[in-house]
């Protein structure tokens, strides 16, 4: 259940997390480094429902998509060297 928050919808990290399939700890890092707004109620940290989607959306599925594409790149190196 989210919490209103000057017209935002705010969620605890784990939830958000479990509906966005990505972990606890990314959106943890995100928020710490002021890419999505929180505001913390006692010991747990509320962040943005918008602004966490947006973040997986934009953010972290492209910076997933390039490390991929990186490793792919290097696993690809090196099955050339070893055929030579």
């Amino acid at each position: 259940m989210a919490i209103i928050i000057d017209g935002k919808p705010y969620e605890l990290i784990s939830k958000v997390a479990q509906q966005l399939g990505v972990t606890r700890v990314t959106l943890y890092r995100a928020s710490k480094l002021g890419l999505i707004p929180f505001v913390r109620v006692g010991r747990n940290r509320l962040i943005d429902l918008e602004a966490a989607q947006r973040f997986v959306r934009e953010i972290y599925r492209r910076d997933l998509a390039e490390a991929m594409k990186r490793t792919w790149r290097k696993r690809k190196r090196k099955s050339k060297v070893k055929e030579k």
